[in-house]
C-alpha cells in the first residue's frame, strides 16, 4: 500500500509541471505585447520609455526561461507573483475567494451526495417501477436545469412568497457562521442538485451492474440480510465510477460557477478567472489555472487512496 501511494503522490509532480509549462508557453504566444494590451485604452499615449517601465515591473524584460524560472521557484514558496490588473500580491486575491468557492464546492458536494447515493441505490433496487420512474424524472430535471437558474428561482421564490432575501455580501464561517450558511446554502442547493443529478444516475448504473453479480447472487442464497448484501458487498464494489464523477465535479465546483457566483454576488475564484482575462491580468491567470489543476491533482490522488481502499486488487497491481 505504502509503494502505491508513494507512486502516486511521485506522478503529481511531473503533472504540475507539465501543465505550468503548457500555461507558461501558451500565455506567451498571444499575440501582441502584454504591456500594450494593457494600456491600449490611452490609445497610443503612452510613451515607448512607460511601456519599457511596465515591462520592467513585471519582468517582462528577461528572456523567457529566465521568467519561467523566477515564475516556478515563486510557486515552489507559494508566491504567486503580483497581479498585473491589481497591484496587490495575488496571493491575497486568491486567499478570501478560495475560501468562498471552496465552501460552496464542500456544501454542494453534501448536496449532492445525500442525495444521490440513497436516490440511485433506491432506483437501482426498484427497477422498472415507479419508484425508479420518480428517480430518474428527479436527476433528468436536474441534468435539465442549469444551477444559475435554478438559483434565480430560488432568489424570486424568497422574495415573492417569504419577502426575504439571502445575504448579498459574503460572511466567512469563522466570523459568522449562520450568516453565512443563509447566503451559501442557496448556491450549494441550487449546484448540488444539479451535481446529484449525474452522480444518481452513475449510483444506479453501477448498482445494477453489481447486483446482476454471481456473489451477490451467491450472498442472497445464503440467506444474507439485504441491507448487509447492499453495504458490505453492493454498495462498497459500486463506489468507484461513483466516486469518479463526485471527485471530476468537486474539482470543477472549484473555478467553474461564474454565472452562480454572479447570480448570487458570490466574489469566488470563477468570477475572478472572468475579470482575470477581461484585464488582461497574464500573471494573475497563470496563477488561478495552476491553482485549478493542482486541486484537480490533488483530488485525484485521494481519489485513488480511496480506490486502493475500497478495492484491494488495485493497490496490488
Amino acid at each position: 500500500m505504502s509503494r502505491y501511494l508513494l507512486m502516486r503522490f511521485l506522478l503529481m509532480f511531473p503533472t504540475l509541471l507539465g501543465v505550468a509549462v503548457v500555461i507558461f508557453v501558451l500565455i506567451r504566444v498571444i499575440p501582441g505585447d502584454v504591456v500594450e494590451l494593457r494600456l491600449a485604452g490611452d490609445r497610443g499615449a503612452v510613451s515607448e520609455q512607460v511601456l519599457n517601465q511596465e515591462r520592467a515591473r513585471f519582468g517582462l524584460d528577461k528572456p523567457v526561461w529566465q521568467q519561467f524560472a523566477t515564475w516556478m521557484w515563486g510557486l515552489l514558496r507559494f508566491d504567486f507573483g503580483t497581479s498585473m490588473w491589481t497591484g496587490a500580491p495575488i496571493g491575497q486575491e486568491i486567499k478570501l475567494r478560495f475560501a468562498l468557492s471552496f465552501q460552496v464546492a464542500v456544501m454542494a458536494t453534501i448536496v449532492a451526495v445525500l442525495l444521490a447515493i440513497p436516490l440511485g441505490v433506491i432506483a437501482a433496487l426498484k427497477q422498472d417501477t415507479w419508484v425508479d420512474y420518480t428517480v430518474r424524472i428527479f436527476s433528468i430535471a436536474g441534468l435539465a436545469c442549469p444551477s444559475f437558474w435554478l438559483g434565480i428561482v430560488f432568489i424570486l421564490t424568497l422574495l415573492v412568497v417569504f419577502k426575504w432575501l439571502p445575504p448579498m455580501v459574503y460572511t466567512p464561517l469563522w466570523v459568522n457562521p449562520w450568516q453565512n450558511l443563509q447566503q451559501l446554502i442557496w448556491p450549494a442547493l441550487a449546484v448540488g442538485y444539479r451535481y446529484s443529478a449525474v452522480a444518481t444516475r452513475m449510483t444506479r448504473s453501477a448498482m445494477l451492474e453489481v447486483l446482476r453479480e454471481d456473489y451477490i447472487r451467491t450472498a442472497r442464497a445464503k440467506g444474507l440480510w439485504q441491507s448487509l448484501i447492499l453495504s458490505r458487498h453492493a454498495l462498497k464494489n459500486a463506489m468507484l465510477p461513483v466516486l469518479t464523477v463526485i471527485a471530476v465535479e468537486f474539482a470543477f465546483l472549484i473555478g467553474g460557477l461564474v454565472v452562480t457566483e454572479q447570480v448570487f454576488n458570490l466574489n469566488g475564484i470563477g468570477l475572478l478567472f472572468v475579470q482575470a482575462v477581461a484585464h488582461r491580468d497574464y500573471t494573475l491567470i497563470q496563477a488561478l489555472t495552476m491553482l485549478v489543476a493542482g486541486f484537480f491533482i490533488v483530488v485525484n490522488f485521494l481519489m485513488d487512496i480511496a480506490y486502493a481502499w475500497l478495492d484491494p486488487r488495485i493497490r496490488y497491481r
